[in-house]
């Protein structure tokens, strides 16, 4: 804002051959306030006053000696080039007045003049002059400052490394570049917004600025990255204090609204003329120190080596394949079998993405991956793996004997652009799928950026069906709380436990450990990495479900895995566990046969035995005639009641597990049959599919807990419980 007091500080310079006249224009401005004003007779002083002063504006005569107005007004523009000519002409001719403007003046007073127009006139230039002065002086600073830490931004600190280059060269003296990175920036300000961002970055530039000499180049090049530019001898030794110094003054907490954090910073460090000779490279080469410190560990700091550079370089070209790697699809997936350890049946497969790079082959997937979620290509490339699993879910639907899952990995910067959800339910509804057949696999450090929209979108995407587990479990933050919160159907548990499992005690007990917890939330337990038959043989005594590993396939092209399906192929267990391991025995008891349908082809793409009966004497005949291990049987059937029936049954075969499904709710003796045991659950006609699998898996798991198939201190089987409708 332009206060008055600033426009009677504006230089102002009044240009007149009449002494009189120049005489009378400076009393007036003298009298109305102004403070800085010069008397000019000789039109040919003009440009050099003005090139020495740069005066807010030039009151000028046009009909002088010498040299006239026109003239002056052709030597000004050059020095105003790109600025704001302040010249108010005055003139008796009224032919000059538009040829004045023409020239370049923006106003102009006639004589004799008005001496308050004149005083208008100036102060309404003058108004306009410094306004544009200001707004000019603040666009440069806005172009050259950071604005939130003002500090210089990347385009100044480059000319001061430039002129640091120059000096010293000259006094043979060293440059070092040191990049500075505030690790867990990300984290604060996602749990404190921008506000809290902003203010986090403006303490630490406080503290950066107190720990270098006052002459030290310091600024803010983007994010949370600030530079710094030492100058002297031998400055490796300090490099290493002032690396010292940052870290000791990052050891005292922030105070940020009510919290307090303690951060720590990366640092990557280039050095004139060892690494570099010119600002550009040492910049480059500073960010690749950084960025090497960072990937090793949290609050380190590097030196740039050549080794970097390769490293650097080879990265670089990799990027620039991947962003053309969807468009050229050169993207495949292949797909890694899961099996059931009690059955062998194939249950799905987890789709892993492949890189078919051109003039290389396939790439491994450890060396680009990192790339896409450095990069944030990842988003994309992980769109196309929904999609292209779904269509080949399409593709598979008719060969498939029973439901199979085919598992898709998603990644954390999947949710963080908030498109997941939008994704996964347009690539269902584009190949008309069975919204149940693909399932999702999240890490628990993919969840760890932002929780609560994770939760929130997997949430919606389980309502409408989409499977979701839990990968990697073990290695991450392992939160019991995230667990619970979390709408899981399945925990896969970590090769890094499975790997050493039958030698070491400590991976044993972990995984044990795991399997329990899982199955008391109710959730399948799939162990990957899985190699050998000792580890296969000690994860079905602990009584984890599935495997996934080299020991039954490694990951087949879509064509390899179709013909597995095809062939009927299975995980072939070794006979010693063939013989331990009966069939799972379903009992299925119904008088009314489009419900005994019904129930069997709900439940026979879970790879059950399925036996099933009209009556409670056939029902009788089934369990003389077959090991029988969880009883389905209806309420009302004639003769004799489901509990009757069940009660019966309890004395004779006391390890069944028994079910009452029924469309006529008897309270009081569902209940007395629950007190004395002779039922595990009871679930009302209509039944919902989903919880009714759910209830008998688990059934399943709890009676080989029970029978000697578990370990001795596996969790004493729930209380028997009433399951009403959904």
């Amino acid at each position: 804002m332009i206060s008055l007091s600033d426009i009677h500080r504006a230089r102002i310079l009044i240009v007149d051959d009449q002494e009189a006249n120049v005489k009378l224009l400076g009393y007036m401005l003298e009298d109305a306030g102004y403070t800085c004003v010069t008397l000019v007779t000789d039109a040919r002083t003009v440009l050099d006053l003005h090139r020495a002063n740069r005066y807010d504006i030039i009151v000028l005569d046009l009909n002088m000696p010498y040299i006239n107005g026109f003239q002056i007004l052709e030597g000004l523009r050059p020095l105003e080039s790109e600025g704001y000519l302040p010249v108010l002409v005055v003139t008796a001719e009224p032919a000059h007045k538009l040829r004045a403007l023409e020239a370049g003046a923006k106003d102009f007073v006639s004589k004799p003049f008005d001496q308050v127009e004149v005083l208008t006139r100036i102060r309404n230039m003058l108004e306009v002059r410094l306004l544009y002065t200001e707004m000019r002086e603040y666009g440069l600073r806005l172009a050259r400052f950071d604005t939130v830490t003002g500090l210089p931004n990347r385009m100044l600190l480059h000319a001061s490394i430039e002129q640091a280059l120059a000096q010293a060269q000259c006094a043979g003296e060293m440059v070092a570049v040191m990049a500075i990175d505030l690790d867990r920036f990300k984290y604060v300000n996602d749990t404190l917004g921008h506000v809290g961002g902003d203010e986090l970055l403006c303490q630490f530039a406080q503290r950066l600025s107190d720990c270098v000499p006052v002459r030290t180049a310091l600024g803010r090049v983007g994010g949370n990255q600030f530079e710094l530019v030492l100058t002297g001898q031998q400055l490796q030794h300090e490099v290493l204090q002032t690396d010292h110094r940052i870290r000791t003054a990052l050891q005292r907490p922030f105070a940020l609204e009510t919290q307090h954090f303690t951060m720590t910073a990366s640092i990557g460090v280039a050095l004139y003329p060892a690494d570099a000779t010119d600002a550009a490279t040492l910049l480059k080469y500073a960010d690749v120190a950084l960025h090497q410190a960072r990937a090793e560990e949290r609050g380190r700091c590097h030196f740039f080596t050549d080794e970097m550079n390769a490293q650097a370089r080879h990265r670089l070209t990799l990027e620039n394949a991947l962003h053309d790697a969807i468009g050229n699809e050169e993207f495949v997936l292949h797909y890694q079998p899961k099996a059931e350890i009690n059955t062998g049946r194939i249950t799905g497969a987890e789709a892993l993405l492949r890189w078919n790079r051109p003039g290389h082959g396939l790439t491994a997937p450890g060396e680009f991956i990192p790339v896409l979620e450095d990069t944030g290509l990842i988003v994309d490339v992980g769109n196309w793996v929904i999609d292209a699993a779904c269509r080949q879910i399409a593709a598979w639907t008719g060969i498939m004997s029973a439901p199979m899952h085919i598992a898709v990995n998603v990644s954390g910067r999947q949710f963080a652009g908030g498109g997941l959800e939008k994704a996964v339910l347009d690539a269902i509804d584009a190949h008309g799928i069975d919204a149940g057949m693909l399932e999702l696999e999240v890490t628990e450090s993919a969840l760890v950026d932002n929780v609560e929209c994770a939760i929130a979108t997997l949430h919606r995407l389980r309502a409408r069906g989409v499977r979701v587990s839990i990968d990697d479990f073990g290695t991450g933050y392992s939160s019991l709380a995230y667990l619970k919160r979390l709408p899981l159907d399945t925990l896969k548990i970590d090769i890094t436990f499975i790997r050493d499992v039958t030698t070491n005690p400590d991976d044993a007990a972990i995984t044990e450990a795991i399997i329990g917890m899982a199955h008391s939330l109710k959730l399948d337990v799939i162990a990957e990495g899985v190699e050998t038959v000792a580890q296969l043989s000690l994860l079905r005594r602990y009584r984890c479900d599935q495997i996934q590993g080299f020991y039954f396939s490694r990951p087949l092209p879509a064509s390899q895995f179709e013909a597995m399906l095809r062939q009927g192929a299975g995980l072939a267990l070794p006979p010693d566990l063939v013989a331990a391991v009966p069939p799972r025995t379903l009992l299925i008891i119904d008088d009314e046969a489009s419900v005994l349908a019904a129930l069997n082809r709900l439940l026979r793409r879970d790879g059950y035995h399925i036996l099933t009966a009209s009556g409670a004497a056939q029902g009788f005949e089934q369990l003389a005639l077959h090991p029988v291990h969880v009883i389905l049987c209806d309420q009302r059937m004639q003769g004799t009641s489901g509990t009757e029936f069940l009660g019966k049954v309890k004395e004779m075969y006391p390890d069944t597990f028994r079910i009452v499904l029924s469309g006529y709710t008897d309270l009081d003796t569902i209940m007395e049959a629950i007190n004395l045991g002779a039922l595990y659950r009871f679930f009302t006609k209509p039944w919902d599919n989903e919880v009714l699998r759910d209830s008998i898996r688990a059934a399943f798991r709890h009676y080989w807990q029970l029978h000697g198939m578990a370990p001795e201190n596996v969790p004493a089987m729930p209380a028997p419980e009433l399951a009403g409708p959904p």
